[in-house]
């Protein structure tokens, strides 16, 4: 199972330029198993709770990565790591980040958008804001970047090719999202998934945790994790990861957001305007 990763803090130092197949640390990944985020449509996934799990560990779904128990381990593809901003780096940030405005966040308008044009519109399925971090976007990038260099692109076995411009979602009371794919849209007439943003890497990172609510469940794994404040969460972003941001009760709830599109993946559009290419 994957859970915390143990990796030194240092570079890529063997990593593959271009491919078209990677793994996530764990031996025994099914090798379409994580590839297959290169799919343009997929079906829901479905996976019998009494059926052997996907990770290859020969235990039963309902008893691995599905498993209800309250001490499990993340399931397959979700690596989180607590710690991964120390407490003075998440204060630093709260600390511009509470004395800046903020907005509510829109949502792409795929019916609208184009292959060069990305169009977004408000969403009655996330009331969220987003603060404006201008003139302090280095405090974001920084720990990102270090996070895709020293967490993400080791762990996959392959080099991230851009990075979406972080930003920090602000949640306050009743503030929610709910459950979604970052990279893919329903269709409902087909029922499949519809890759429709060039994103294959989901990333969080958590500035606090004196909130109540506010958990980020995945649905199709039955796990719901509670954020710690320096907590760095990263997975696939297709809809097998499908996941929720539960409605925060009390408190304020800040988290860091970002989105990779990795080497070797066909991209549907142009690199976004805000996005950081990678050499």
């Amino acid at each position: 199972m994957l859970g915390t990763l143990g990796l030194p803090a240092g570079g890529r130092s063997s990593l593959i330029p271009c491919p078209r197949q990677y793994t996530w640390l764990h031996s025994r990944t099914p090798p379409n198993w994580i590839n297959s985020t290169m799919q343009l449509t997929r079906p829901p996934l479905v996976i019998g709770r009494n059926e052997p799990c996907f990770c290859g560990s020969g235990e039963r779904f309902r008893r691995c990565c599905g498993s209800s128990q309250p001490d499990r381990k993340p399931p397959m593809g979700i690596v989180v790591e607590e710690n991964f901003l120390g407490a003075d780096d998440c204060a630093a940030i709260l600390d511009v980040a509470r004395a800046r405005g903020s907005s509510r966040l829109k949502l792409m308008d795929e019916k609208n958008s184009t292959a060069e044009t990305v169009v977004r519109r408000y969403d009655d399925n996330r009331i969220t804001q987003r603060v404006d971090m201008s003139g302090h976007q280095a405090m974001l990038d920084e720990p990102v970047l270090r996070a895709i260099r020293s967490r993400i692109e080791p762990a996959m076995n392959c080099r991230v090719e851009w990075f979406e411009e972080p930003h920090i979602l602000q949640y306050e009371p009743g503030g929610f999202y709910a459950c979604h794919a970052d990279s893919e849209n329903l269709d409902k007439s087909s029922n499949l998934w519809e890759r429709v943003l060039d994103r294959d890497v989901s990333l969080l990172l958590y500035l606090d945790d004196e909130y109540e609510g506010g958990e980020l469940e995945f649905a199709n794994f039955d796990y719901t994790l509670r954020p710690r404040a320096g907590m760095l969460v990263f997975f696939p972003s297709d809809s097998r990861y499908r996941h929720a941001a539960l409605p925060v009760t009390a408190g304020m709830r800040h988290a860091i957001v970002s989105w990779m599109s990795l080497h070797g993946v066909e991209k549907l559009r142009s690199i976004p305007s805000d996005a950081t290419r990678l050499p």
